[in-house]
């Protein structure tokens, strides 16, 4: 037997859903009997709505017969979108091994189904609003939206994280937006602000794409207002007011009492919480510890611990319960030293901080006979090779001494209040990171650091501008431009990611990076 022939009239078709469109197709007999096909559409997946008129075809030896295929995709988000191939079969009733089959492909127009919500519509506050916008598509092909925020009167600043989302078919995406005053209130009225998001589609639609009337379904917008309010508001003042005289009152029943005697802060039955202590290398010879205060404590035990045994070498109890800090002096250079802390409740004591460890500054190197030093003194014997009083750099050359201070634990990097300089040995611990090129970056970074502050954690704020060479984001991307926050310094890596996954921490902002990051090492 021979295999029949095929001819499509048009292998290129094109249908709107809910349409219809029809081809011819011929269907040659290329053998010497008469043969009957059975006519069918194939394809990669099942169509069930595509038919073949008529399903069969006698067709007589030598000659050829004509059939209509007809395409009838449905509407709605069900049906289907983009590019569908397709085959007609002709299939041998008399031999059904003998088959041939011609291909083509379906075209269908997309239908969009995108629908965006604002939650909550309104927001309020001094500073800043926050909201969030979902986007959920009901259409017959998955869509890809950049979110983009604006106000008439360009009152607000936007941060949008993420700011290009994915929505594929019945499904809902959610993305966060914060609406921030560029012009804070000091005292006045509430004042509505409101803003318009919407999800343009990415990429851009080509020039001269006629816009749909009324609401577009392919670029869902959604109305939203933040009302700010004024940072001094009339409770705020009268309070301030109460708060003033209340202070004067307790000031004046001071001073008349003659001094009243201290009494302990605990209540003698429970037992303290477990301090979190930092220390970190001050001027040579001295270590800075650092700890958060604790309540129903009536005072704090600091215990010297030796770094190689772990033994407690020296105790030192009766701390203030009010003392959160203390400089341990009279240190040797370049030596490592670790400490513990314990608070105390009446007889009862608390369990042992973690050890906290910092290396001791190198003693600075002292000038060449004669040459001032950055104190404007000469210096005493003179070294080999008469080096300057910040030492010599890792691959540099001696010379005459520097006016700058000694170095205090190796070299630093970073220079400004905003770009702090740290010594060898401390790590800090990244909070979170805005994109400077945001314009609300920095007050909100900001914003972050006095917010944990008030919290009782050590959190401070830099601007990464490519100072410090492997700093990253959550994302492992370099910081090169970017406000960050950060706890600490501390003397090693786990002490930071304590500090920065602290229950204090946690209230605060519980979405805390806590990447520990050593910098002075990577200025090296």
């Amino acid at each position: 037997m021979t295999d029949p022939v095929l001819g499509l009239e048009t292998a290129q078709l094109t249908v709107e859903p809910g349409g219809q469109v029809r081809a011819e197709f011929t269907v040659l007999n290329p053998g010497t009997i008469v043969e009957s096909y059975t006519l069918d559409v194939v394809g990669e997946q099942p169509i069930p709505w595509a038919e073949v008129l008529p399903p069969v075809l006698s067709v007589y030896p030598q000659q050829q017969e004509t059939a209509t295929v007809v395409f009838s995709p449905p509407a709605g988000p069900t049906g289907p979108g983009g590019t569908v191939p397709f085959g007609i079969r002709a299939k041998s009733q008399v031999d059904p091994s003998s088959s041939a089959v011609v291909e083509g492909q379906l075209e269908i127009g997309q239908v969009f189904g995108l629908q965006a919500k604002l939650t909550p519509v309104t927001s309020s506050g001094r500073w800043r609003g926050l909201h969030t916008i979902q986007f959920s598509n009901w259409g017959n092909a998955p869509a890809r939206l950049r979110i983009v925020a604006s106000d008439q009167d360009q009152a607000l600043g936007f941060l949008i994280r993420p700011e290009v989302v994915d929505v594929p078919l019945g499904a809902t995406v959610t993305a966060r937006i914060k609406a921030r005053t560029r012009k804070p209130v000091l005292r006045g009225s509430n004042s509505r602000l409101p803003f318009k998001v919407v999800g343009e589609p990415d990429p851009p639609r080509p020039l001269g794409t006629p816009e749909a009337p009324g609401a577009d379904p392919g670029r869902p917008a959604v109305d939203g207002a933040f009302t700010q309010k004024p940072i001094l508001s009339r409770g705020v003042v009268m309070a301030a007011t109460v708060v003033g005289v209340a202070l004067i009152g307790v000031l004046a029943f001071a001073l008349t009492r003659g001094g009243p005697a201290t009494t302990p802060a605990g209540d003698g039955v429970t037992v303290p919480a477990k301090p979190v202590l930092t220390a970190t290398a001050a001027e040579p010879g001295t270590i800075s510890l650092a700890w958060e205060l604790l309540r129903n404590v009536d005072s704090y035990t600091l215990q010297y611990v030796d770094p190689a045994t772990g033994r407690t070498n020296k105790t030192e109890p009766g701390l203030d319960v009010q003392q959160n800090a203390k400089n341990v002096d009279k240190l040797a250079p370049a030596t490592k030293y670790c400490f513990k802390l314990r608070a105390i409740n009446g007889k009862l004591a608390g369990p042992e901080s973690e050890p906290a460890c910092a290396t001791t500054a190198k003693a600075a190197l002292t000038a060449s006979p004669g040459a001032p030093t950055s104190g404007g003194q000469t210096s005493g014997a003179p070294t080999q090779g008469g080096p300057t009083s910040g030492g010599p750099t890792g691959g540099g050359t001696t010379g005459a001494p520097t006016s700058g201070p000694p170095s205090t634990g190796g070299p630093t990097i970073g220079t400004g209040p905003d770009s702090p300089a740290f010594a060898a040995g401390q790590w800090i611990a990244l909070v979170d990171s805005y994109p400077a090129g945001s314009g609300v970056a920095e007050q909100t970074a900001r914003d972050l650091a006095a917010r944990l502050k008030a919290g009782g954690v050590p959190a401070q704020v830099l601007n990464a501008t490519g100072q410090y060479p492997g700093l990253t984001n959550t994302s492992r991307q370099p910081l090169r431009d970017a406000w960050v926050v950060y706890v600490g310094p501390a003397g090693a890596a786990d002490q930071a990611a304590t500090l920065c996954r602290s229950e204090a921490a946690r209230k605060v902002f519980p979405g805390a990076a806590c990447i520990t990051f050593q910098p002075a090492q990577a200025g090296n």
